[in-house]
């Protein structure tokens, strides 16, 4: 596997991680759009921004400074890091949506 390849496998599964730790709290997967490094130029980073948004909204919340290796872990496995940080993010969406807090 090239090493292009591997990193956009990895960026792939880290998208994937939010939308299994989403379903895990009982979020509608389907409503979320979750991106990295949203408006940046494409390129290999070593720290990475992650949004995660409401579909037809404009709630989001976002992290910057992820580190590339809390994502590369491996499939099948969720960084404790990296998971703790979507845990956090989508609390704080979920309590952006409640108050209707959109910017």
């Amino acid at each position: 596997m090239t090493v292009d390849l591997a990193y956009e496998r990895s960026i792939k599964h880290g998208l994937e991680y939010v939308h299994v730790i989403a379903a895990r709290r009982g979020w509608d997967t389907r409503k979320l759009h979750v991106v990295f490094d949203d408006g940046r130029e494409p390129a290999k980073y070593q720290e990475h921004t992650l949004v995660i948004s409401i579909l037809d909204t404009d709630c989001s919340v976002m992290a910057q400074g992820i580190p590339h290796q809390w994502i590369e872990i491996g499939t099948g496995f969720i960084d404790i890091r990296f998971s703790q940080r979507i845990a956090a993010l989508l609390s704080e969406l979920e309590r952006k949506a409640t108050a209707g807090q959109f910017p």
